[in-house]
């Protein structure tokens, strides 16, 4: 049997280890309450009322999701109630950012009593989807260019030219039909960067159908003009022949549509010399106005001579988003 004898210095070692392992075991079994002081929430917090002080953030986090979920609150959309007509007007969303609540609390000086870090959810649908729109914004040096197409094709290359060389981007609103036999211009606006809307699956009568068929007026069309462009396009509605009452305009806003409209109608379509046509929108236009127009022979030659004319007035033709939009 061999026995060992230690010398000071490895005795001295051995001490310091023993010590040291003591000292890492304490820490080990103290480890949460040293947590708490270092890291842990400043003693007296609390939030909306519920004491959190001393709480790990993980442990605050589960407190303000279990808070939150009691607090968020989905938006809801407005509606059109078709028996009545009446409007049922949106209500915002609520959520609670759980992340920066929990930064908040964690941060905060030791007796703090705190509000949860709320974000407003806005509903994506609201009572202004149920009015048509004829006018955008007057504060704008904006107008806007809405132009229906149903025909008048063989003018379309010569207006993406003009627009091309103006530098004008415009709204087209397209009917599906039309969509169906042309679908090589439709993609050439699109490339174009212009604006595409809705103006119904076929050029009907808005005011002679039911809820259902308007509804298959405008989402078969959107459908249409998403498989040909391959992208969504731009939530507005201009009513073939104009016609707009309000279980159309709910109806479409019901979808998520706002229905379009305009102030200043240049009566292309009966063929106008230039001349008056420009006469008819110049003498008429407004900041913020919607000029309708469609794709004929007059228009065409008086397209170069009516973006000059506009911005001689200080006004920027456009698409309809753009007169939307604030100053």
């Amino acid at each position: 049997m061999r026995i060992f004898f230690l010398g000071q210095r490895q005795l001295r070692m051995l001490v310091i280890l023993i010590i040291g392992l003591v000292f890492v075991a304490g820490i080990a079994v103290n480890w949460t309450r040293i947590a708490r002081r270092v890291i842990g929430v400043r003693a007296g917090v609390s939030l909306d009322g519920h004491l959190v002080g001393g709480l790990l953030p993980n442990e605050v986090a589960q407190v303000v999701k279990g808070m939150a979920a009691q607090f968020n609150r989905n938006p809801r959309n407005a509606t059109y109630f078709l028996e009545t007509g009446e409007i049922i007007p949106e209500q915002t969303g609520r959520t609670v950012d759980v992340a920066a609540t929990v930064n908040r609390i964690c941060t905060a000086a030791a007796g703090s009593n705190l509000g949860m870090v709320v974000r407003e959810l806005p509903p994506a649908i609201t009572q202004e989807y149920f009015k048509p729109i004829y006018h955008g914004n007057e504060n704008s040096p904006r107008v806007a260019l809405a132009i229906n197409v149903a025909w008048g094709e063989e003018y379309i290359p010569e207006y993406l030219k003009i627009f091309q060389a103006e530098k004008v981007k415009v709204t087209f609103f397209l009917v599906g039909t039309w969509v169906k036999t042309f679908p090589e211009l439709v993609r050439k606006m699109a490339a174009a960067g212009h604006e595409l809307a809705n103006h119904g699956m076929y050029h009907g009568h808005p005011d002679q159908m039911g809820r259902e068929d308007l509804k298959e007026l405008i989402i078969a069309n959107t459908d249409l003009i998403q498989s040909v462009i391959g992208k969504t396009p731009v939530k507005y509605f201009a009513p073939p022949y104009g016609e707009m009452n309000s279980s159309i305009v709910g109806t479409a806003g019901d979808l998520g549509y706002r229905t379009i409209m305009w102030s200043v109608d240049s009566i292309d379509w009966k063929r106008p010399a230039p001349d008056v046509l420009l006469e008819r929108v110049l003498s008429k236009i407004e900041p913020g106005g919607i000029i309708l127009l469609h794709p004929t022979q007059p228009t065409k030659e008086a397209l170069p001579a009516l973006i000059r004319g506009l911005r001689q007035k200080g006004l920027e033709p456009g698409t309809v988003t753009s007169v939307l939009q604030e100053a």
